[in-house]
């Protein structure tokens, strides 16, 4: 059996966009997405991220900030950071002024990746999934859905069971409970999908929960949209591929919402502004958003339940067994340790030494990560100093 892990060279290789871009890493985040048309539809809101820049930071001109290659982990990290150290502060603003560009973040980072990717099935993605033996196990760290759907193209793989997970709806045109249907492969998405949808989170005094009354751990999946779905003020947008939707993803409906606490009620408003196009579908249900764990220091795992606990267990137990580890651009980012320690963990646990393959432009990282810290001999350990080609790099390695 087999592991593949996947990281943000992987998806780089996808140069198939009708966008002309390629998906982004932290440093090129936003100059990509100002080259998007997202980046101009009002609807794509970031209007408290640059309220936190010209207040907080006291930015300007903060397209032209954004736009020269900040970070947007950085960004992020900060902002979570604040936004932890005010969030016993039952009712108080900075809450609200510092949620606001948190979420707005993941938002943008859906967005993003959805506009790159609708378009055609990345080829790359399919050689992959056509090299795959039926055991093999993929995991990666990417929210985007390339890997997603070359597997639905190429293979028997189906989000019903293909996440290792069951989730608790699925989106086809319509929210429908999963089917009995098996897949082969299993992906593993460790840091959560943009088409894996969740509720808003809310404070309850001091508590930060979800507006769904279901197990925090309650997991929604978009697949497809071929005509317009309630979403947040109707914003429904047409045009996308499998997998990919417009800014606003498709409401919660016939979930039960969270009750109101003793003393209090719930109030949805929604301010009508004289610049912002009226969207033209239905508004009913609970308003969603991309289950993603953010790019930030301190993540929140454990705010989704037992879910992503049972991904890494599920991850840890592939790597105890495999034969072979297979790593596409993935480098090991030294602020990123629990990704180590589940390599770590699981090693400790064989009785064996695995053959690890690792194909990268750069290739250096990864490769002191495998002999220095994970024990792996040379005898066992294949660099293929390229970026991710498809069947011309994965053929000599799956023997394809």
């Amino acid at each position: 059996m087999r592991v593949v892990l996947l990281g943000a060279g992987a998806s780089k290789s996808y140069g198939a966009s009708p966008t002309g871009q390629r998906m982004p890493i932290a440093n090129d985040f936003f100059p990509t997405f100002f080259k998007l048309d997202a980046a101009a539809n009002p609807w794509v809101l970031r209007d408290g991220l640059i309220h936190y820049l010209q207040s907080q930071k006291g930015i300007t001109d903060t397209d032209a900030y954004l736009a020269a290659g900040v970070d947007i982990e950085e960004i992020h990290s900060e902002i979570a950071a604040r936004l932890a150290s005010v969030e016993t502060e039952e009712g108080g603003f900075d809450r609200i002024v510092l949620s606001k560009p948190y979420n707005q973040l993941i938002f943008l980072f859906a967005t993003t990746l959805n506009e790159i990717a609708n378009g055609p099935v990345s080829q790359s993605h399919i050689d992959l999934a056509n090299s795959l033996r039926p055991e093999d196990v993929i995991l990666t760290f990417n929210w985007d859905t390339l890997m997603d759907r070359a597997l639905m193209k190429a293979t028997d793989w189906v989000p019903d069971s293909g996440y290792g997970i069951t989730p608790h709806r699925l989106f086809r045109d319509g929210w429908v409970g999963p089917e009995e249907k098996s897949s082969s492969n299993k992906l593993i998405k460790l840091h959560g999908s943009v088409n894996w949808l969740t509720a808003h989170p809310i404070y309850e005094g001091e508590e930060l929960v979800l507006t769904h009354a279901l197990p925090a751990d309650s997991l929604f999946v978009y697949e497809h949209a071929t005509r317009p779905y309630a979403t947040h003020a109707g914003r429904y947008a047409s045009g996308y591929a499998p997998m990919t939707y417009g800014y606003y993803p498709p409401n919660l409906t016939d979930v039960p919402g969270r009750s109101a606490p003793d003393g209090y009620v719930i109030v949805k408003v929604q301010p009508k502004m004289p610049w912002m196009p009226e969207g033209q579908a239905g508004t009913q249900g609970l308003a969603s958003m991309p289950l993603i764990i953010p790019p930030v220091k301190e993540k929140s795992y454990q705010f989704f339940g037992s879910l992503f606990e049972e991904l890494w267990r599920k991850a840890s137990d592939a790597l105890e067994v495999c034969d072979e580890v297979l790593v596409i651009g993935y480098s090991f980012p030294k602020t990123d340790l629990k990704s180590l320690d589940l390599f770590k963990d699981a090693f400790l646990r064989r009785g064996s030494v695995p053959r690890v393959t690792i194909i990268d432009p750069n290739p250096t990282r990864p490769k002191e990560v495998f002999q220095l810290e994970l024990g792996i001999p040379e005898s066992h350990l294949t660099v293929v100093e390229s970026p991710f080609l498809g069947a011309e790099t994965i053929g000599p390695v799956f023997g394809t």
